[in-house]
């Protein structure tokens, strides 16, 4: 039998539960979202942030950007002083001294290159300027067969050498031009990632124009939902929604970047193997992977190889892979857009809901 309080020992106990409520208040975690402004495009960090951490909204901010100006300072092709810009300009075929993570960038870049047989290759520089999609802008005519044929010459990631360890690159033709966009984003939001986990932050969706890097979960103790846009040039919609925890993911397609001449639509995605803008039905293609920047360019290579060939490629790597296809008149008026998933897709989605 439980024997009454009194008064004082009833003023006691509820003293005691509204300090011990108050503890548990103050050291709920909280979630702090930032937005900015960086590599050309935008990005959102939602970071949660435990109770007893005294990191603000300032901290966070700092840790992210400084990450993103580096690795841009590093690797645009937009700044004449960043490494990337200054090996390109340079005609010396000795090795040229760069830093840690641009050889890590060059690495990664030649590894998928020589995986999906040249489908994706930084070296593709030249073309993209070509076609007006790089940093002389768009005011510029298609190029004609003689033209690409030239171009093509001084195209191809064998022409490239990397040494990760002695943190050097190296030419095989002076004529040679990368351009590390197609991985540099993703790689960037992975170093932002590493920067808030260094300032403590354990549970964060980092986003950089539409490249993700997730860890932990939300406040509410849930995977981060994260959204994969439906590939309209007109409005943007989400087409599907995907649970995501240490994990990335990385979306490409050409409904977005592109030029109009004469009539004539020219994707920004430009087919190394060819010269030429991918003509596709393939709409978008988004790679979830454990690294940012490896799914940037591996979603980069399957846009390029297209429907038949990317879907095969990505069953044979395992990769986790939807793309997003065009209906063709067989699939009905009412049908505009096709979803093709991997195997490794259903299975790590059906994981991450568990």
């Amino acid at each position: 039998m439980t024997r009454p309080l009194h008064s004082s020992a009833r003023l006691v106990a509820l003293v005691l539960a509204a300090l011990v409520c108050a503890v548990g208040c103050e050291r709920a975690a909280r979630t702090k979202t930032i937005t900015g402004e960086t590599m050309g495009t935008v990005y959102t960090v939602r970071a949660v942030v435990p109770g007893h951490a005294t990191i603000s909204e300032a901290d966070l901010r700092a840790a992210v950007e400084e990450a993103f100006e580096r690795i841009n300072g590093l690797m645009s092709t937009y700044r004449e002083d960043s490494e990337l810009s200054r090996f390109n300009a340079s005609r010396s075929t000795e090795p040229f001294s760069v830093s840690a993570d641009t050889a890590a960038v060059f690495a990664l870049a030649q590894r998928v290159s020589e995986r999906t047989g040249g489908a994706f290759d930084v070296t593709v520089g030249p073309l993209v300027n070509a076609w007006g999609f790089g940093p002389n802008g768009r005011d510029t005519t298609p190029p004609d067969e003689a033209r690409l044929t030239e171009l093509r010459r001084h195209v191809g990631h064998g022409l490239l050498e990397v040494d990760e360890a002695a943190s050097t690159v190296c030419k095989r033709d002076p004529e040679l031009y990368c351009d590390l966009s197609a991985v540099a984003k993703g790689y960037a939001v992975d170093k932002a990632a590493e920067a808030l986990e260094a300032i403590g932050i354990e549970n964060y969706m980092v986003e950089l124009g539409g490249e993700v890097r997730t860890r932990g979960r939300t406040a509410a103790d849930r995977p981060w939902r994260i959204a994969v846009e439906r590939p309209d040039e007109h409005v943007r919609a989400i087409e599907t929604v995907v649970p995501l925890s240490g994990l990335s993911i990385a979306t490409s397609g050409g409904y977005r970047n592109f030029r109009e001449v004469d009539g004539r639509k020219f994707s920004h995605t430009i087919d190394p193997r060819t010269g030429e803008p991918v003509m596709t039905r393939l709409a978008s293609v988004s790679v979830i992977h454990p690294s940012c920047a490896a799914a940037d360019a591996y979603a980069t290579a399957l846009m390029v190889m297209g429907v038949d060939e990317g879907f095969e490629f990505a069953e044979d790597e395992g990769l986790a892979v939807v793309f997003l296809v065009h209906a063709d008149a067989a699939s009905g008026p009412d049908v505009d857009l096709v979803r093709l998933t991997t195997r490794r897709f259903g299975e790590m989605i059906l994981d991450q809901t568990r």
